[in-house]
């Protein structure tokens, strides 16, 4: 019954074809002892190559050693190549910051792949089961995981199938004792320490007082919540593609499309649009943060921001929702040569500057340009700095005759983004702001009829070393 449960379960999920290399991750639990004497008996029909994969964990000393050698010789007596390894793991944890359970699973699952790669094996098959599967889909539904959250463990992801992931732990105890084969037992799985351990002794047992087949009704609600989860994933292309827009390295989303959306969505485009902003950087989002952003996103005010893990910055940038890295704040103050070059590191900048007579002069007829002014020389102030925003910065903006206007309001009127403003280099005088660079210059320094000297400044994005 086991068996054909579990080839069941194989051919449905087209986890094995005929010919396939195989390797078996054996710990000498009950479990995956199970897994092995299955696909041992499937191997022929099959014609399945199988490879058993052990990993002693070094956490339990001469016990664990036994186990190794246990799993040796189980592989030995049923004809079947093994892998049996030891890894300082407890050292690996220590050095890297990392729990127990988290460290062993790194390495166990590197292991796991080395030895897929060194046999050429197309899939490693692991023993979870349907406890399993219900174990997870409860500790994740206390932590306030959502459906890709609570469609637990996926029967196949990768290169890992689970071929017992339909089959309750019951079952696989009565077909150890019916085919009278032997295992291990690991006496951490008995601690009460591990949230794990906690749910399979204290919580299940209580529900099952409810429903006797409790184990089997979460697993198949994690399969239903896994092609709930599936069906929105599938739609979510078309709707990013509407609603989201990449500019650099932050993310755009269009406000009035994304409170549109269903509140489902929202939380999936919001999800999406974190992961792309942080990249190597992201993290899992609680449902708790998730809600907080997506009630920032909803609200009607503009031009705040709230910082979300990962290093990122969620602001509300008029008709847009912009998710970026956020940005420390830079001050600089950078004396200019005049004539000459100047090297701003600080700001990622390079800078000409060139005296040159009135027109005609060879390239004068090019002007001002985002990234190149032309000034009345005379009428500036030496030195001249690049710096960034103060307090109280004012300057006159070129076609406003002359009147003077905050830095502050400029932005503002101008749209610029909260983050950039601060980071927006000028050329400056002691007293005055002589051009927002790569946006307007102050009319009162530009040339004239009595020009005698004009003062050109080109700007340039100067390669920062071990600055991306």
């Amino acid at each position: 019954m086991l068996i054909a449960k579990a080839r069941e379960t194989i051919k449905k999920y087209g986890m094995l074809g005929r010919g396939d290399r195989v390797v078996v991750a054996v710990s000498g639990g009950p479990d995956s002892v199970c897994l092995l004497s299955v696909l041992h008996d499937l191997a022929k029909d099959l014609d399945l190559i199988l490879h058993v994969a052990h990993l002693d964990h070094r956490f339990r000393g001469e016990e664990s050693a036994e186990e190794a050698r246990f799993v040796e010789g189980l592989a030995k007596g049923l004809g079947i190549a093994a892998t049996v390894e030891s890894r300082d793991v407890p050292a690996y944890c220590a050095e890297r910051g990392l729990s127990a359970q988290a460290g062993a699973r790194e390495v166990r699952y590197a292991f796991l792949q080395q030895c897929a790669k060194a046999t050429s094996a197309r899939c490693i098959a692991l023993g979870h089961t349907a406890n399993d599967q219900a174990e997870t889909l409860l500790m994740r539904l206390v932590r306030g995981a959502g459906i890709s959250g609570l469609s637990s463990i996926p029967p196949v992801r990768g290169n890992i199938i689970r071929p017992l992931i339909a089959i309750t732990r019951d079952e696989v105890l009565a077909f150890l004792q019916h085919e009278r084969l032997d295992f291990r037992t690991d006496p951490s799985n008995r601690r009460p320490v591990y949230t794990r351990n906690r749910v399979r002794q204290e919580v299940l047992p209580v529900l099952e007082r409810f429903n006797p087949r409790i184990v089997e009704a979460l697993a198949a609600e994690a399969d239903m919540l896994r092609d709930e989860n599936e069906a929105i994933e599938a739609t979510l292309p078309a709707v990013m593609q509407q609603v989201m827009r990449r500019e650099g390295e932050a993310v755009h989303i269009r406000r009035d499309r994304f409170n549109a959306l269903l509140p489902a969505l929202r939380r999936r485009v919001l999800r999406k649009a974190l992961e792309l902003a942080a990249g190597d950087d992201a993290v899992d989002h609680s449902w708790i943060r998730t809600e907080e952003a997506l009630g920032f996103m909803t609200a009607a005010q503009s031009g705040r921001s709230m910082e979300v893990p990962g290093g990122l910055l969620l602001e509300r940038e008029y008709d847009d929702l912009v998710i970026r890295t956020r940005e420390q704040e830079m001050v600089f103050c950078v004396p200019l040569a005049v004539p000459g070059g100047t090297m701003a590191p600080a700001a990622r900048l390079a800078i000409e500057t060139v005296i040159l007579a009135p027109p005609p002069f060879p390239g004068a007829d090019r002007g001002n340009y985002l990234w190149q002014a032309v000034f009345d020389y005379d009428k500036m102030s030496l030195p001249l700095y690049l710096r960034s925003r103060r307090p109280g910065d004012r300057f006159c903006p070129a076609g406003m005759g002359g009147r003077s206007k905050k830095l502050q309001d400029f932005f503002v009127d101008e749209k610029v983004p909260r983050v950039r403003r601060n980071t927006a280099p000028l050329l400056a005088t002691e007293l005055d702001v002589v051009w927002i660079m790569g946006m307007r210059t102050d009319g009162r320094f530009l040339p004239g009829p009595g020009t005698t000297k004009l003062l050109v400044v080109t700007v340039r994005p100067l390669e920062v070393r071990g600055k991306t």
